[in-house]
């Protein structure tokens, strides 16, 4: 991800992601289970990144989320932060990214993610935390890959 180009999408789909997460996220749950839409900005974006932009973009999309839940904001910037540096830092592996890849790597970041917001910031049984992290990661994962496919066309460099 280089280029004024990349930054400005990437801000952009972060505060798309903010307002998403804000207005519609409760809406499309099911059996109390949501999507997490500035996570999903964070590794769809973060697989076209290095490490430092992706920590960078994990950092904005954490203050984003943690602005919109209104608390525990550490806890949404550190757990964001880690997530974008190790999806940039899988990036520099230079695998060649398809859908499938996206969909693994944003259901297992937010498995990851959940699981170090509730070190940082415990609530609830952990059983049902548990299960809620599972539904929720595969949701992210399934609407990772739409927005993956797009960011390939826009994002990625032709290849000669």
């Amino acid at each position: 991800m280089s280029g004024a180009k990349s930054w400005i999408i990437a801000v952009l789909l972060l505060w798309v992601g903010g307002a998403f997460q804000l207005a519609v996220a409760s809406q499309i749950s099911v059996a109390g289970v949501g999507p997490d839409f500035p996570l999903i900005v964070i590794v769809s974006v973060g697989l076209f990144a290095n490490r430092r932009a992706g920590a960078v973009i994990g950092f904005l999309g954490g203050a984003i989320h943690g602005a919109i839940a209104g608390g525990h904001m550490a806890a949404y910037t550190v757990s964001r932060t880690m997530v974008g540096f190790l999806v940039g830092w899988l990036n520099g592996m230079e695998f060649e990214g398809t859908v499938v890849v996206a969909f693994v790597v944003t259901a297992a970041a937010s498995i990851g993610t959940q699981m170090t917001f509730f070190l940082m910031s415990p609530h609830g049984s952990i059983l049902a935390s548990v299960l809620a992290t599972i539904g929720s990661a595969m949701y992210n994962g399934v609407l990772a890959i739409p927005l993956y496919a797009l960011l390939k066309k826009v994002l990625d460099s032709p290849r000669r």
